[in-house]
């Protein structure tokens, strides 16, 4: 297939993702935008930081786990369910990934065992929890190669290493950057140059002008091309043979 006939087929998609980013938002035309429910909450919990805990209650795990079932702990003493792990500890040394969405009411649910995250308790109570049992993890953890604790983890190695571990174990849950972290993408509109009122095509060589690389390769998946393994086919459980990659064009 020539260079031409792709940059047709290439063209011809871009307008399409060019008139709807044309038309005006949707989100307009009402009177407010809508929200993931405890989004804007989470958002400011982000952005909480708290006293470092000086001293911690040595004890090992399995009296540990023992100490909590006797507190009675459950999913119930869990005030919060929806949190952003996006915390200004981390972001002070890069900001290369946007907030991971944490769900720790269902993790919480889950594990059945608080002591498998909360490993340890502060030696004194914490004024700034709701139990001192399971105070937040930047509570201990913060700078990394903290020079008063050097024994402890940073926050993000904590993160990391709490989590990753248990989602390979467990066959559950993301374990690649990409599966936890979406990309930390710029706002467009201080990039973006177009004039008052675009047409489609003016928008599509605006985005190609930073996104040719991405728009080539568009075009060798099977969403563009329609072609390629499908056990959904009737008649057709190795290949497709008809498709935008060999007998049909269109901007669908």
């Amino acid at each position: 297939m020539t260079q031409r006939f792709f940059r047709l087929k290439m063209t011809l998609a871009l307008m399409m993702l060019a008139i709807l980013v044309a038309q005006p938002s949707l989100a307009q035309n009402n009177d407010t935008i809508w929200t993931a429910p405890g989004q804007e909450q989470a958002r400011s919990r982000a952005q909480q930081t708290v006293p470092m805990v000086d001293k911690v209650l040595e004890e090992g795990p399995i009296r540990r786990s023992q100490r909590l079932h006797a507190t009675e702990l459950s999913i119930k003493d869990a005030k919060t369910t929806y949190f952003l792990l996006d915390s200004p500890i981390i972001k002070a040394q890069e900001d290369h990934y946007g907030p991971v969405r944490f769900n720790h009411g269902q993790h919480a649910a889950s594990s059945g065992d608080c002591s498998i995250c909360h490993h340890l308790r502060p030696a004194d109570d914490s004024s700034y929890s709701n139990h001192p049992e399971t105070v937040r993890c930047s509570a201990c953890h913060q700078q990394a190669f903290h020079p008063e604790y050097p024994e402890r983890l940073g926050l993000k190695a904590a993160y990391h290493q709490s989590c990753t571990p248990c989602h390979q174990q467990q066959n559950k849950g993301p374990v690649t950057c990409n599966g936890c972290h979406l990309n930390k993408v710029p706002e467009h509109k201080d990039l973006v140059k177009l004039p008052e009122n675009p047409d489609a095509l003016q928008v599509t060589a605006e985005c190609l002008r930073c996104h040719e690389d991405e728009a080539n390769d568009v075009l060798h998946t099977a969403h563009w091309l329609w072609r390629g393994p499908s056990t959904h086919t009737q008649d057709q459980s190795h290949q497709i043979k008809h498709g935008k990659g060999t007998t049909a064009l269109n901007n669908y």
